[in-house]
C-alpha cells in the first residue's frame, strides 16, 4: 500500500513539473516574440518618420525579411496643426505550437507638406 501511494505521489509530481516546464517554455517564447515585434515596429516607425515609407494608412503588409510577420500603419490627424499621429502595429499569426504576438507603437510625425502661417504685425 505504501509503495502504491509513493508511486502515485511521484506520478502527480512529475505531471506538475512537466506542466510548469511547458508554461515556462511558452512564456519565454512569448517574450522572444514580443521582443522581435518591438524591434520590427520600431524600425518600421523609423522608416515612416524618415520618409522611406509613405505617410499614409495601409493594411496588413508583410515585413521584409520576415514572412510570418505583418505590419499595418494607421495615420490620423492630430489636434496640433502640422502633426500626424501614426500607429504602427506589428503582429505574428500564431500556428500550432507558436504563440501569437502583437505590438503597437504610437508616435507624432511632422507633416512634410505643412507650412506654418506667419504672424503679421
Amino acid at each position: 500500500m505504501e509503495v502504491i501511494l509513493s508511486v502515485a505521489i511521484l506520478g502527480v509530481s512529475m505531471v506538475l513539473i512537466g506542466n510548469l516546464y511547458h508554461l515556462g517554455y511558452r512564456s519565454a517564447l512569448k517574450a522572444r516574440m514580443i521582443s522581435e515585434a518591438n524591434l520590427m515596429a520600431g524600425s518600421t516607425m523609423a522608416e515612416l518618420a524618415a520618409g522611406v515609407l509613405p505617410i499614409e494608412s495601409s493594411g496588413d503588409a508583410a515585413v521584409p525579411g520576415n514572412p510570418n510577420w505583418t505590419y499595418s500603419v494607421d495615420i490620423q490627424s492630430s489636434l496640433q496643426p502640422g502633426l500626424f499621429m501614426a500607429t504602427v502595429t506589428v503582429k505574428r499569426q500564431g500556428t500550432v505550437g507558436q504563440v501569437p504576438a502583437s505590438v503597437s507603437i504610437v508616435r507624432f510625425i511632422p507633416d512634410p507638406d505643412y507650412e506654418p502661417e506667419e504672424d503679421e504685425e
